[in-house]
């Protein structure tokens, strides 16, 4: 009898996958913006520009995706869509205020 090799699994040990568990919680945002291009918002300009009526109009939201779609404005507003998507925020490497070692 042939002794089967055990398979790695994908996630575990080996190579990672993009799209496996990493991903984390953010991919009903990857939904809402494939929903978006769907109804041919398709540039950062459009995204931003959409009103309330406009997003209400788009076919099966919900509240989860009008405050996702809220989300994704401000994200691109800010400059800060990639961050948003994967859900890392960057690490200030400025401080708020400055240090006053003196007399007071």
């Amino acid at each position: 009898m042939k002794k089967r090799k055990k398979r790695r699994s994908k996630t575990e040990g080996g190579d990672k996958l993009p799209f496996g568990i990493e991903m984390g919680k953010n991919q009903k945002a990857i939904k809402v913006l494939h929903r978006l291009f769907d109804a041919r918002y398709g540039t950062e300009k459009e995204i931003v520009n959409m009103t309330m009526d406009e997003m209400l109009a788009l076919p099966g939201v919900n509240v989860a995706d009008l405050c996702i779609i809220s989300e994704l404005q401000k994200s691109i507003k800010a400059n800060k869509v990639i961050s948003y998507l994967s859900e890392k925020t960057e690490a200030r490497e400025e401080t708020k205020g400055a240090d006053y070692g003196g007399t007071t």
